[in-house]
């Protein structure tokens, strides 16, 4: 029987190396050998699968074929084995911190869900633990006054790690300068593709929605639109119900986006129902308490068509999650339709216009600081425009 290069990847001394580097470094050994001895070594795909030669077959004996078949066996359980040299014990507290850091994470309380993170951290250096912690911690670090910012990326040595720097590097972007959009974006299509050869959907539907945020930003609506369509597929596959919320708010978002352009293109209902999506599996579910994205999207766009009592109402709503959550881009963000609303419904010189103006100045002060050059420059024309008048 040949012996396959899965199974050749499995055995410890080829584990550190990827699948494919496997397939092309035994080919180079079947080489070498074959090159100095008489053919040793046959292969049916040079760089996917081999045997010993029937003369060479034929002189072992069966004692050691049969250990060989043993120590085969053992290590396919092994192979599946990612965490087994981290103690039990710190597994079950790591697990317990991490845990409790997400609760704390989704009710809003990113300050608590980080310093338990901090801890969890210190119980184990195993490289699998270590990626996914600071996955967390990436992700704790977009609601954090002080945003998280990942390590330099190493060399991924397993399709485990290549997902866990993919999810890595997506929570990242999200929250990336906006000189960096575009060659962020151009780094997870690249991973996306590595993901989509190994079969990862999960870690696809991250990358998808990641780079479906980062398109809208940079106005490149159909390809947005590309992504999310694709994003929202695999999270339904998935069950996810945090990721479904999250990439509800998106397609909502990028939809709205190109209708605003074309107002043919999606009816008021199609966007709107995504944003209601969001905010009733948060109200339902108690989730995503970290956020009130959708609530002040809907107040945005009550402000805009000119329903002011909608706009205060989503207003109030999404205030009651930020008094929790503080995620500094919706209070940037709560500052810019807190002053449209007051600039449009009080008269120029009253004291309500004047707290307008300062939330609209204090808004576009949060974006610049933020690293979001577009949407504060959005700030600064809608306070312009109020200032003015």
């Amino acid at each position: 029987m040949f012996l396959t290069r899965d199974e050749l990847h499995r055995l410890q001394a080829w584990k550190m190396m990827s699948s494919g580097s496997v397939g092309k470094q035994a080919a180079r050994i079947t080489d070498k050998i074959n090159g100095s001895l008489s053919p040793v070594i046959e292969w049916g795909l040079k760089t996917g699968n081999w045997r010993l030669a029937p003369s060479i077959h034929e002189a072992i004996p069966e004692p050691t074929r049969e250990q060989c078949r043993s120590i085969l066996s053992r290590n396919d359980w092994k192979a599946i084995l990612r965490f087994d040299m981290v103690p039990a014990q710190s597994a079950a507290r790591w697990m317990q911190l991490c845990g409790s850091a997400l609760a704390d994470m989704t009710e809003g309380k990113a300050s608590q869900g980080y310093q338990k993170l901090r801890e969890a951290i210190e119980l184990s250096d195993h490289e699998g633990i270590a990626a996914i912690s600071d996955v967390l911690a990436t992700r704790l670090g977009q609601a954090l006054p002080r945003a998280h910012l990942p390590v330099p990326s190493a060399t991924t040595t397993s399709a485990f790690m290549e997902a866990a720097e993919a999810r890595r590097m997506a929570a990242y972007a999200r929250l990336s300068p906006s000189e960096d959009w575009n060659q962020q974006f151009d780094l997870l299509h690249r991973r996306l593709l590595r993901m989509i050869q190994s079969g990862d959907t999960a870690t696809q539907t991250i990358l998808l929605n990641a780079m479906a945020v980062l398109a809208r930003r940079l106005g490149r609506m159909e390809q947005a639109l590309d992504c999310i369509r694709e994003a929202a597929a695999l999270a339904i596959f998935s069950g996810d119900i945090v990721l479904i919320q999250n990439i509800s708010f998106n397609f909502g978002n990028i939809i709205n986006g190109i209708a605003r352009d074309d107002p043919g293109a999606f009816s008021p209902e199609t966007y709107l129902g995504l944003l209601q999506l969001d905010i009733e599996l948060r109200e339902r579910l108690r989730i995503g308490k970290d956020s009130a994205q959708a609530e002040l999207l809907y107040a945005y766009l009550s402000h805009e068509q000119g329903n002011f009592g909608d706009a205060q109402t989503y207003l109030d709503k999404a205030d009651a999650i930020i008094a929790q959550s503080r995620q500094a881009l919706d209070v940037a963000l709560r500052g810019r339709v807190f002053g449209l609303l007051a600039c449009d419904t009080s008269a120029p010189g009253s004291r309500k216009f004047a707290e307008g103006l300062a939330a609209l100045r204090k808004s576009a002060d949060a974006y610049e600081q933020h690293g979001n050059l577009i949407a504060a420059r959005e700030v600064r024309q809608d306070l312009a425009r109020r200032a003015g008048s």
